[in-house]
């Protein structure tokens, strides 16, 4: 396994970012925003401009958090939860948004695009032979694109479980997609990501987000927080995983702000995986 790092989760300045990263050891790289906008939605001036930072310092892309189908079902109302500075898209722009972003991860050379599962309705269960039908085409186009699309499972959206991801995963048998399993955002469910969540979705991992969640709910220091991520990393392991740790913090300390938070967190991956017995690559 390798870690990396979504860049913003330490700053807007993607110099700044890569400079931290560096400093860490950290040589691969996950794209959602940039100075105040999502990477999907950047003109071709300022991914040239990413791109020469990026190279100038051989740190490689191994995502681009798109996002696709953050979206209402019905194509009404304001966001149902975070959107990370990406523009707002109806439903019937969506497909625009999937190619866009397979543009620019051509562009970086990134061989996986994100996808969610449109805002969680209040009967998640009542919707998601809809969310699968999505998903199938969003793998179809992807699969004709030569990449891989991840499913986030994420607590604001229909599939935020390991179970529910899983109902669709198993319908949905597309080589191109798979999951980008965060056991923080079942956490935030007040659900179990390890091991009920994953035993759901343990076949079919192709990215990974690292954050921890307290019994409060709060976004917490990795490995301070209410899941078993030795036994999650040891389990990954076991399943042949190797693939990226992309961390996503989404807290901040008290003195070293959102950069402060990458650090100490990225050190602490570093301690959880070591006694997981997890074998990090440059």
């Amino acid at each position: 396994m390798r870690l990396c790092v979504i860049t913003d989760e330490i700053s807007q300045d993607l110099a700044h970012a890569l400079d931290v990263c560096e400093d860490l050891g950290v040589s691969t790289v996950e794209l959602r925003a940039v100075g105040g906008e999502n990477v999907v939605s950047q003109n071709e001036d300022s991914l040239t401009e990413m791109k020469s930072l990026l190279d100038a310092r051989g740190i490689r892309v191994g995502g681009i958090a798109s996002p696709l189908f953050k979206c209402h079902l019905d194509g009404s109302g304001e966001p149902g939860g975070a959107t990370h500075f990406a523009s707002p898209a109806a439903r019937d722009e969506q497909w625009q948004v999937l190619e866009r972003s397979f543009d620019v991860a051509r562009l970086f050379d990134a061989p996986l695009v994100r996808a969610f599962s449109f805002w969680r309705v209040e009967r998640p269960d009542e919707v998601r032979e809809e969310v699968s039908e999505a998903l199938a085409e969003a793998a179809r186009r992807t699969e004709a694109a030569g990449l891989t699309l991840g499913i986030e499972n994420e607590h604001a959206c229909n599939l935020a479980t390991g179970k529910e991801t899983g109902w669709v995963l198993d319908r949905v048998r597309s080589p191109a997609l798979g999951v980008i399993w965060d056991p923080g955002n079942e956490a935030a469910m007040s659900s179990r990501p390890f091991p009920e969540g994953y035993a759901h979705v343990r076949d079919r991992v192709v990215h990974v987000h690292l954050k921890d969640v307290d019994e409060r709910g709060d976004w917490t220091k990795m490995g301070s927080g209410v899941i078993d991520y030795v036994g999650q990393l040891r389990a990954l392991a076991d399943d042949g995983y190797a693939g990226l740790l992309s961390l996503e913090t989404h807290y901040e300390t008290a003195r070293g702000g959102l950069e402060g938070a990458t650090r100490e967190s990225l050190a602490e991956i570093r301690v959880l995986c070591k006694e997981a017995g997890v074998e990090l690559e440059a």
